[in-house]
């Protein structure tokens, strides 16, 4: 009965949680619009007779983490945005307490080096430090690997031997340096300065930008140009455009980079309202979780007040009888006659009974009684 209780008491209150459940599973696909932006970069791409498969984008907005991907895995040969992991291996060895920026790297003092390779894209230079960081550049790029985090089996083998990335790596490794900015010192103070009046700052020179470009004509004449960066909107938010042959690239990724602007803007309207609703789902969530720990230490209560079972006797196999008792006399049930003659015979038991004791006591009676009348007899006054 008792067990019937607490199984009851548990379904009663796990009932009362389901809303507060239902309620939580709403908020999970966060403040994006998906739709929203799925149609700002397919009607700019329409605008403008854009191939779609050859243009990706990452965006995060970070006042919730929130990230959005277009075309993400898409690869491209990276052109100079390498060059943002590269210089965070050598300003994560500066965090480290393994080198400052006053340390000479092949000739080149750190914090030279992060000067002309972030802010004003030298190329030599770039390479010159990725020797610095591995044996080889293949090796270096393994390296980048650390800064996103996805599977070994993501990378194709372009991406360690020919420097190919995808919008979702380069937007994951934009995203540990905003969110890491004490661990890779001095990267986006270089980027802040960089490029001031290109590619994303085209439209949008009213806010701080910290941005790397890269723009690289192959010898087949395949034109890769990528833009990827933080743009200082109140709150602000990463942005990653990749493309290849797109015509007058660095206006293709200004005019999203716009967009995107306008759009984020827009959210942060709704900042308010969807951080009221979240913090009401995590007051709620707490509360589920404390109603369903007093149900199980309720429960648990209820089941260490129960008696044990009684251990019940195993019945025996069928082809086994029990010996069958013959009851013992009692004196309530039957009479036992004291016959001296079969006591004399089996004086030890008649019927679970000592009858030799018992012929002791008689014979002694008698034994007494005929000295008495001898004694009396004597006695007797002779007349």
């Amino acid at each position: 009965m008792k067990q019937i209780l607490c199984l009851l008491l548990a379904l009663v209150l796990c009932l009362g949680l389901l809303p507060l459940t239902a309620f939580a599973e709403e908020g999970e696909s966060g403040i994006l619009d998906e739709e929203a932006l799925q149609a700002i970069v397919e009607s700019y791409i329409s605008e403008k007779g854009l191939n779609p498969d050859r243009i990706s984008v990452g965006y995060v907005y970070t006042a919730t983490g929130d990230t959005w991907y277009y075309n993400p895995d898409t690869w491209y040969y990276s052109a100079s945005i390498y060059k943002v992991p590269l210089m965070m291996l050598l300003a994560q060895q500066e965090y480290n307490g393994e080198i400052t920026r006053e340390t000479k790297l092949k000739g080149l003092t750190l914090g030279y080096a992060e000067e002309v390779i972030l802010t004003y894209s030298h190329n030599d230079y770039a390479h010159l430090m990725m020797s610095v960081c591995a044996n080889s550049e293949p090796e270096c790029r393994d390296l980048y690997k650390q800064f996103a985090d996805l599977p070994d089996d993501y990378y194709i083998s372009d991406f360690r031997d020919y420097s190919y990335f995808t919008a979702r790596f380069m937007t994951q490794v934009l995203t540990t340096l905003y969110n890491d900015q004490e661990r890779f010192p001095n990267i986006i103070d270089c980027l802040l300065t960089a490029q001031m009046d290109h590619y994303f700052r085209i439209y949008l020179s009213k806010y701080s930008i910290a941005q790397k470009y890269g723009s690289f004509r192959d010898y087949s004449n395949r034109d890769w140009n990528h833009t990827t960066g933080v743009i200082y909107t109140p709150n602000p938010i990463l942005l990653t455009i990749m493309t290849q042959d797109a015509p007058e690239p660095e206006y293709v990724i200004a005019d999203l980079a716009k967009r995107f602007v306008d759009y984020t803007l827009q959210v942060d309207e709704k900042l308010t309202a969807y951080e009221q609703e979240q913090e009401a789902l995590r007051l709620a969530a707490e509360e589920a979780a404390r109603q369903e720990e007093e149900a199980r230490r309720l429960a648990e209560e209820a089941a260490s007040l129960e008696t044990p079972p009684v251990t019940e006797v195993p019945a025996l196999p069928e082809s086994e009888t029990v010996p069958t008792v013959e009851p013992i006399p009692t004196p309530e049930s039957e009479e036992i006659a004291l016959d001296p003659v079969s006591v004399l015979r089996d004086p030890i038991n008649i019927n679970g009974e000592n009858q030799r004791s018992r012929l002791f006591v008689l014979t002694g009676a008698v034994l007494v009684l005929a000295a008495a009348v001898l004694l009396g007899v004597r006695r007797r006054p002779r007349g």
